[in-house]
């Protein structure tokens, strides 16, 4: 009839087909099994939206980028007419360079930030008063 051997086989058969089924019932239908699908679907909605978001965000700088580009070429072809227009329409006085001042890097704004000092950060005493302008007796 059957031989020893196949019997152990087909045994060793059917254990192995039977561990096989029972692993593929356990991932189909074990609950941790099933959160953890469900968690690695979620992870991934969440970087492919957070993905969109950043290239959003880098289309929204980029388009900034060129319009104040753009707004900087157009303040400078603006300033260059006003130039020329007051160069030729004007009779300027002694010295004086209208609109000419403020893209060069010279003139009004350079005086002025040179004429100004930096606060101080002491008070100084005053005279004959025997103690410093700043109370030193108030707790603060």
């Amino acid at each position: 009839m059957f031989s020893a051997l196949a019997f152990w086989l087909t045994a060793a058969g059917c254990v192995t087909a039977g561990a096989a089924a029972g692993w593929l019932l356990r991932i189909a239908l074990d609950p941790s099994e099933r959160k953890l699908r469900e968690a690695e679907a979620q992870l991934s909605a969440s970087e492919a939206t957070l993905d969109a978001y950043r290239r959003q965000i880098t289309d929204h700088f980029r388009g900034t980028a060129d319009r104040v580009n753009r707004l900087t070429e157009d303040y400078r072809d603006l300033h260059s007419h006003l130039a020329q227009g007051a160069m030729s329409l004007c009779t300027p006085a002694a010295g004086d360079t209208p609109l000419l001042t403020s893209l060069s890097g010279s003139g009004a704004r350079n005086t002025i930030a040179a004429s100004v000092n930096p606060p101080l950060d002491y008070a100084r005493p005053v005279p004959g008063d025997g103690a410093d302008s700043i109370d030193r007796d108030h707790d603060v």
